[in-house]
């Protein structure tokens, strides 16, 4: 018989798989992005370049704090503070490493699996703002 250990080893570790590839790919394309584009925004009713880098790291940072059983809120302070790209690639990479420690360590799987499914669906907006400013993105 399998060891039903196995596959549960082998789901965590795609897990952080996934998590380790959309985190370098947004912090590749935030630094990548030079400081003034951060206020880019194709239209009005979207959120800048900067705000969804903000956006990413609040995010991160609510799913991860509940994996690890934490009772965190959702907090906008990344997204709705500071702008420059100092901060928010700051911020971003901060957010990460505390992410990535949870990934190593283990915890809860719903919201890791909600963290890389929230992180992929902005990385897919952040690529379209990269090729609308003429840039490549960091998974091309």
């Amino acid at each position: 018989a399998a060891d039903p250990g196995a596959g549960g080893r082998a789901a965590d570790a795609a897990l952080r798989r996934s998590f380790v590839q959309v985190a370098d790919w947004i912090t590749r394309a935030a630094e990548m992005v030079p400081a003034e584009k951060y206020s880019y925004r194709p239209v009005s009713t979207v959120r800048t370049f900067g705000e969804i880098v903000g956006h990413v790291a609040d995010g991160s940072r609510f799913y991860c704090g509940r994996a690890a059983s934490k009772n965190v809120q959702w907090l906008d302070a990344n997204e709705k503070g500071a702008t420059d790209k100092a901060t928010l690639v700051q911020a971003l990479k901060q957010a990460f490493a505390e992410c990535g420690a949870t990934y190593e360590r283990g915890g809860e799987v719903g919201p890791l699996v909600e963290n890389v499914g929230h992180s992929s669906l902005h990385y897919g907006n952040l690529v379209t703002y990269l090729r609308m400013m003429g840039m490549t993105p960091p998974s091309s």
